[in-house]
C-alpha cells in the first residue's frame, strides 16, 4: 500500500501539480508566477544534477548514505505545500501558513514512510523533503504579501484536472536520466547502485 501511495509523488501528478500552481498564480499575481516558475526550475535543476551525477559518473555523499536526491519527496513537500497554503488563503488569509505547517508535516511523514524505504533509501527521501520544504517556505514567504486570489472555479478545475491525472498510469523519467547520462558522461552504461551500499548489502548477507 505505501508503495503505491509513493508513485503520487511523482511526476505524473506533481508536474501537473505545478502547472495547475503557474495557472492559479497567472490569474492573480503574474510576479508570484515568476517567483514560482523560477523556485520549480531551481529545485528540479538540483534533484536532476544530483542524479546525473551518479548516473553518469558515479558521485554520491557516501558519509551520509545519499546517492541522488529523491524527486518524489521534492515534489511532494513542495507541490503540495505551497497548493494547500494557496487553497486555505483563498478562505481565511490567517490559515495559509498553519495549512503550509500541516502540509509540510503529512508530506514529510509522507517522505519518511512512502518514499522510503520503496523508491530511495531513507536518507536520499530525508533529503529531497528537506529540499522541498526550504523551497515551499521560501516561495510562500516571498509571496507573502502578494494579492493571490483564485476563483473558485478555477480552484474547482485544478484539483478536477489532478485528481485525473492520479488515475492514470504512473511514468517516471529513470529511463531518460540514464541516456542524458551516458551521453554526457561516455559511460558505458548508468550506474545504478552505489558500490560502497551494494558491499554494505553483500556483507550483511554474509
Amino acid at each position: 500500500m505505501r508503495a503505491e501511495l509513493a508513485q503520487y509523488g511523482g511526476i505524473t501528478v506533481m508536474i501537473p501539480a505545478a502547472v495547475v500552481i503557474a495557472v492559479w498564480l497567472r490569474y492573480s499575481s503574474p510576479w508570484a508566477l515568476r517567483a514560482w516558475v523560477m523556485t520549480v526550475g531551481v529545485t528540479y535543476s538540483i534533484v536532476a544534477a544530483s542524479k546525473l551525477m551518479f548516473k553518469g559518473w558515479g558521485l554520491s555523499f557516501q558519509h551520509v548514505d545519499i546517492a541522488v536526491i529523491s524527486g518524489h519527496a521534492m515534489n511532494t513537500c513542495l507541490m503540495v505545500t505551497v497548493a494547500t497554503s494557496m487553497l486555505a488563503r483563498q478562505f481565511n488569509l490567517a490559515w495559509r501558513w498553519p495549512a503550509a505547517c500541516v502540509a509540510l508535516t503529512l508530506s514529510i511523514g509522507f517522505s519518511a514512510y512512502c518514499v522510503a524505504p520503496y523508491i530511495h533509501p531513507l536518507n536520499e527521501a530525508l533529503a529531497g523533503a528537506a529540499l522541498g520544504a526550504v523551497a515551499a517556505i521560501t516561495f510562500l514567504w516571498r509571496i507573502d504579501t502578494a494579492n493571490v486570489k483564485v476563483s473558485p472555479s478555477f480552484m474547482s478545475g485544478g484539483l478536477v484536472f489532478l485528481l485525473a491525472c492520479a488515475l492514470v498510469p504512473k511514468y517516471n523519467a529513470e529511463l531518460l536520466l540514464n541516456r542524458v547520462a551516458v551521453s554526457l558522461s561516455g559511460a558505458e552504461q548508468a550506474h545504478q547502485e552505489p558500490a560502497w551500499r551494494l558491499g554494505a548489502a553483500r556483507g550483511k548477507a554474509e
